[in-house]
């Protein structure tokens, strides 16, 4: 039977696999919206009017999306010179400051952000070729970058990754 820390561990994994599975289907159609602008400029000579607003619109989601799912199974950029050759409760204490470091950061662009979002509720901003609503694409930033900093903190009561490069065996998530 699984510990309490080790079904929470599934369970930010399979939430975050699930955010970041639809953020590469973000990617996904940013490509073929890529293809279909090319064909509807050169072949049709009618381009579309939405495609650089949508494909931007469509990166920042799959960043936000994807962002918790790469902290969860640590595979994303660290700076690892002092941590790879730390043991112990030096290795902790590095992996701890790391995760506060970027709980600041997430606390900053939260903050910045959730005004961004109140601000884009109000004016009821939308982008200025294709006129798409961005309160959207907005709270996906909110939303992302609060999940990341949930995962972060919970990544903080955890014992600290082992190995030099944890991306690696990403599908490992929490499991030590």
């Amino acid at each position: 039977m699984a510990t309490l820390p080790e079904t929470v561990d599934r369970a930010i994994l399979w939430v975050t696999r699930v955010l970041a599975g639809l953020g590469v289907a973000c990617v996904a159609a940013m490509a073929v919206l890529t293809v279909l602008a090319v064909v509807m400029r050169y072949a049709v000579g009618a381009p579309f009017a939405f495609t650089e607003d949508l494909a931007g619109l469509l990166l920042v989601c799959a960043v936000f999306l994807g962002m918790p799912y790469a902290l969860a199974t640590h595979a994303h950029i660290r700076v690892n010179l002092l941590y790879d050759r730390t043991r112990g409760r030096a290795r902790r204490g590095l992996f701890v400051l790391g995760q506060l470091i970027f709980l600041a950061f997430a606390a900053v662009f939260f903050r910045d952000a959730l005004a961004d979002l109140n601000l884009t509720m109000m004016l009821k901003l939308k982008t200025e070729v294709a006129r798409i609503p961005l309160v959207p694409f907005v709270a996906m930033m909110v939303a992302g970058i609060a999940l990341s900093a949930l995962v972060a903190a919970w990544q903080m009561l955890r014992p600290p990754p082992e190995g030099a490069v944890m991306s690696d065996v990403p599908e490992k998530g929490f499991d030590h």
